[in-house]
C-alpha cells in the first residue's frame, strides 16, 4: 500500500509515496528529495489536526500507528524540516516588525537597567606577578576578610609564598581565616569555575582579558581596578575599594557593561590521500607468486593480494580527487574568483566540505580547538616575508580573497585595541557588532568594515596561498594554519560583564578621551570682532 507524504523544506515542496511511514524511511525519502541538506539533520515535523507541528523522533514505538490513522483521515500527512526551535516557515511582516520593535524595546532596557547581583560568596582576586599589586591584594584581602565573614577569598598560589604577600602573617592574626583565604591555579580553576561569583582584578587591561579567558564558559562580573600602563577597561580607582566593593556586596544596584565575546574554532584540513601509505611504497606485480615490497622484502600471496587491493583502492581514490579538482578548477574559472579549500561555513546545519573526498568525515569536522575571545582574533603572516592570502566567508558565502599581512577580527571591545591601531572604527561596547580590519592590505579599498555579531565567519587559508597563516586568540594560543585550515568565528553565548564605574556610555567616553586623548586638540582662538 503506496502512503502519501507532503515534504517541505524552506520554500520547497514535494508530495511523494512511501511504503511504510517508519521515522527512518521518511528521513531517507526526505534526504532523497532534498540531496542540498547537509550535516547535521534538520528536524522533522508532521502537522496535526490542530495545526501543531509534532516532532518525528527516530525512537518513538508508536510513531507508526499513528501516522497510519493520520493518512486513513486526511490522505496524506505533511512533514516539515525544521531546527530545534521549529519548523522553517515564512514569517509575515507584520510579526516581523512586532518583533523588531520587541527587540528594541529589550535592548533599550538592557542598557539603561540597575542591576542587582545574586548573593556574593566566594570572590576572586586576580593580579599580575608585581611586588606593590602583591601588597595591594593582602590588604584588600585583609579587609574583605575582616569585614564580611560569610566571603571566601580566592587568590593566585604562586603568592601564598611571596614575602610581600606575608601569608602566615595573615593566618597568624586570625587562625579562621586559613579556610577562608584559598588559593588558585588554573588547573584547579576549571573544576571550580562555577563557584566564583565575582571576580577582582587589580592591574590594566591585560589582567581583565586574561580574567575573561579564564572563565571560558560563564564568566562571573568583574571589578577592575586601574593599576595598570593604559585602563580602558578598568573603570575603578583603587584609593576607593572600600566604597566600592562595599556598595557591590551589600547588594545595591549598579549597571554592568555585557561584552559580547568570540566563539573561535580551528579546523584543521585533511586530505583522503594522506591517510594511508603512498602507492610509491609498493612495486608492480604481475599476480604469481610472492610479491616483494620495497622496504620490507617478500610479502605472502595472500598480504600482496589485501595490499593490491588496497593500492587500487588508492589509485581510485586519486582519480576521483583529481576529478574533483578539474571540476573546481572549472567552477573557479566560471564565476571568475577563487574560493577556499572548504565550502560552506557555519555551525547551524551546514558542513564542511572539502574539495576531495575524506575517509572519516566526523574526525574532520571536530575542531582541534575552540576558544572564548574577548578583544579579538588575529590572522596574520608570522614570519614569513610574503604576502598571506585568506579566504572570507560570511554565513557561509565566499566574500573576498583577501591579499594582506592578516586579519583582525574585533568585537566591539576589541575595536580600541589592535584593530584601532590599522585604522578601525570606535564602536561603543553595547554594540554587539564584528569589525574585520585588514593589516596592511594590498588593495587601496580594503578598508575595515563593520558587521552584526549575529554573523557566522570563517577565515581559510586556501591552496593557492603561497605561505602559511598564524594565528592566535586575544594574544594566546599563537598556532600555524596550513593550507586549508580555517577559523570559524560566531558570537559567544557566554559574554564577559563588567561593573560600570557609573553607566556603560560615561564610562567609555570617559575612556575616550582620557585615556586615548580622542579628538583632543587646542580649540581654535575666536575672532576679536566677536568679542
Amino acid at each position: 500500500m503506496a502512503l502519501r507524504l507532503k515534504l517541505t523544506h524552506f520554500q520547497n515542496s514535494v508530495h511523494v509515496q512511501v511504503s511504510d511511514l517508519q521515522p527512518k524511511t521518511i528521513y531517507d525519502r526526505f534526504l532523497k528529495e532534498f540531496p542540498d541538506v547537509l550535516d547535521p539533520l534538520p528536524v522533522l515535523r508532521w502537522l496535526d489536526g490542530d495545526e501543531d507541528w509534532i516532532e518525528i523522533r527516530q525512537d518513538d514505538q508508536d510513531f507508526e500507528g499513528i501516522m497510519n490513522q493520520v493518512v486513513l483521515k486526511n490522505g496524506i500527512v505533511h512533514i516539515q524540516s525544521g531546527d530545534a526551535i521549529g519548523v522553517y516557515e515564512p514569517t509575515q511582516l507584520g510579526t516581523l516588525m512586532r518583533r523588531y520593535e520587541k527587540v528594541m524595546d529589550t535592548f533599550d532596557h538592557l542598557s539603561r537597567a540597575v542591576v542587582k547581583l545574586p548573593p556574593i560568596s566566594n570572590i576572586l582576586i586576580v593580579t599580575k606577578p608585581d611586588p606593590k599589586l602583591t601588597r595591594l591584594t593582602k590588604d584588600l584581602s585583609i579587609w574583605l576578610l575582616e569585614n564580611f565573614p560569610g566571603i571566601t577569598i580566592y587568590v593566585d598560589r604562586k603568592l601564598q609564598d611571596r614575602s610581600s604577600f606575608k601569608y602566615h602573617e595573615i593566618i597568624d592574626q586570625n587562625p579562621a581565616w586559613e579556610e577562608r583565604l584559598q588559593f588558585w591555579t588554573l588547573e584547579c580553576h576549571k573544576n571550580s569555575a562555577k563557584q566564583i561569583h565575582l571576580a577582582v582584578t587589580l592591574g590594566g587591561d591585560g589582567t581583565v582579558l586574561y580574567t575573561a579567558w579564564m572563565f571560558q564558559h560563564r564568566v562571573p562580573p568583574i571589578v577592575a581596578f586601574h593599576l595598570g600602563s593604559l585602563g580602558f577597561l578598568t573603570n575603578f580607582n583603587f584609593d576607593n575599594y572600600k566604597p566600592t566593593m562595599t556598595n557591590i556586596l551589600r547588594g545595591d544596584g549598579m549597571n554592568l557593561n555585557i561584552r559580547m565575546r568570540l566563539q573561535c574554532q580551528v579546523y584543521k584540513y585533511k586530505d583522503a590521500v594522506h591517510h594511508s601509505d603512498p602507492v610509491a611504497h609498493t612495486t608492480p606485480h604481475n599476480g604469481n607468486g610472492p610479491r616483494r615490497n620495497s622496504t620490507e622484502g617478500v610479502v605472502s600471496s595472500s598480504e600482496s593480494d589485501d595490499e593490491s587491493y588496497e593500492a587500487s583502492q588508492q589509485l581510485e581514490s586519486q582519480k576521483r580527487a583529481e576529478i574533483m579538482r578539474n571540476k573546481v578548477k572549472e567552477m573557479d574559472s566560471k564565476r571568475g574568483s577563487e574560493v577556499a579549500d572548504l565550502e560552506v561555513c557555519h555551525d547551524k546545519g551546514q558542513k564542511l566540505v572539502t574539495r576531495i573526498p575524506k575517509p572519516n568525515p566526523e574526525e574532520f569536522m571536530a575542531p582541534t580547538d575552540s576558544w572564548q575571545v574577548l578583544n579579538e582574533v588575529t590572522v596574520d603572516r608570522g614570519s614569513n616575508a610574503g604576502m598571506l592570502q585568506l579566504e572570507l566567508f560570511v554565513d557561509g558565502s565566499p566574500v573576498t580573497t583577501i591579499l594582506a599581512d592578516g586579519l583582525v577580527i574585533a568585537t566591539a571591545t576589541g575595536s580600541t585595541a589592535y584593530s584601532l591601531s590599522i585604522g578601525g572604527s570606535l564602536i561603543h561596547p553595547d554594540k554587539n557588532s564584528i569589525i574585520i580590519s585588514p593589516i596592511a592590505p594590498h588593495s587601496l579599498t580594503a578598508r575595515p568594515m563593520i558587521i552584526p555579531g549575529t554573523k557566522h565567519l570563517r577565515i581559510c587559508v586556501p591552496a593557492s596561498s603561497r605561505t602559511t597563516a598564524w594565528a592566535s586568540f586575544d594574544g594566546r594560543h599563537r598556532q600555524e594554519l596550513g593550507r586549508g585550515d580555517s577559523v570559524m568565528i560566531t558570537a559567544s553565548k557566554y559574554p564577559a560583564v563588567t561593573i560600570c564605574r557609573r553607566d556603560q556610555s560615561t564610562d567609555w567616553f570617559t575612556g575616550l578621551t582620557q585615556v586615548l586623548n580622542w579628538n583632543s586638540r587646542v580649540l581654535q582662538k575666536p575672532f576679536e570682532s566677536h568679542l
